[in-house]
């Protein structure tokens, strides 16, 4: 598309076609193009539509390039548009995950509760798939500045997990008492969801004793570097006075 002056509206339309398509990996732009942010966020609605976990899925996950890598007049496209397509570039087997995890907090699993427990295990093997997302390293325009793609602990992403798969068992508590397996699933979250919350209890109770440790120090120290400067003051006094006694005795 080199030496079209795209605009907004074209940019646009250029999103749109992007959506469910699963072949076009390269769209060359031309340098000159005119886009403003709403252009901009018309494509980064192509790349990642955060509207609904469905819609983030369905977006596109094949497309990398938009520039010609050689010229280097070309414009640098907003933050988001350059992660999804450095996911779609470098990690597409776990892009569209990557993009639902980063897009939504919360999974909402209701929709898959018409389906039955038979939809559990395959809720849990996705979050299985998912776990890479929490250390894939991506780089910034900067080669020297690079960043996690999603920036969340383990911890945090167990917790996650955990209450997507407790907020499933629960929205379906008949089909569960009818299961052994699923009342001992249940269990088994009640249990781990309530040791996760003792551990993080546990933790913040620890990083407050540190603080206060840290506090502590910090004041022992200031009361130390008060008392050397009152003693540094009185020797300061004393030897003022011993040289003006000397001065005194040679008549200076």
């Amino acid at each position: 598309l080199q030496g079209i002056p795209i605009e907004d509206d074209g940019m646009e339309v250029l999103g749109q076609g992007l959506v469910g398509n699963q072949s076009l990996r390269s769209l060359y732009l031309d340098d000159g193009i005119t886009v403003t942010s709403a252009g901009w966020v018309a494509f980064s609605t192509a790349l990642c539509d955060t509207s609904s976990v469905n819609s983030t899925y369905l977006s596109n996950h094949t497309i990398c390039d938009i520039w010609n890598e050689d010229d280097e007049d070309r414009p640098i496209p907003p933050q988001d548009i350059s992660l999804h397509l450095q996911l779609n570039r470098e990690n597409p087997q776990h892009a569209a995950r990557c993009k639902i995890l980063m897009s939504h907090k919360h999974l909402d699993m209701a929709p898959l509760l018409h389906w039955g427990l038979k939809c559990l295990p395959l809720a849990v093997a996705w979050f299985e798939r998912s776990k890479p997302c929490t250390t894939l390293i991506i780089y910034d325009e900067d080669p020297d500045l690079r960043r996690r793609v999603l920036d969340e602990s383990d911890e945090a992403f167990e917790s996650r997990e955990l209450t997507a798969m407790y907020e499933f068992v629960r929205g379906m508590p008949m089909e569960v008492m009818k299961s052994r397996h699923g009342l001992a699933v249940a269990v088994a979250y009640d249990e781990k969801i309530a040791r996760i919350e003792e551990e993080n209890k546990i933790a913040l109770e620890h990083r407050d004793e540190r603080y206060r440790e840290a506090l502590e120090q910090r004041d022992r120290k200031n009361l130390q570097l008060e008392e050397e400067i009152a003693r540094l003051k009185g020797e300061n006094e004393r030897l003022s006075g011993i040289v003006e006694v000397a001065r005194k005795s040679v008549g200076v």
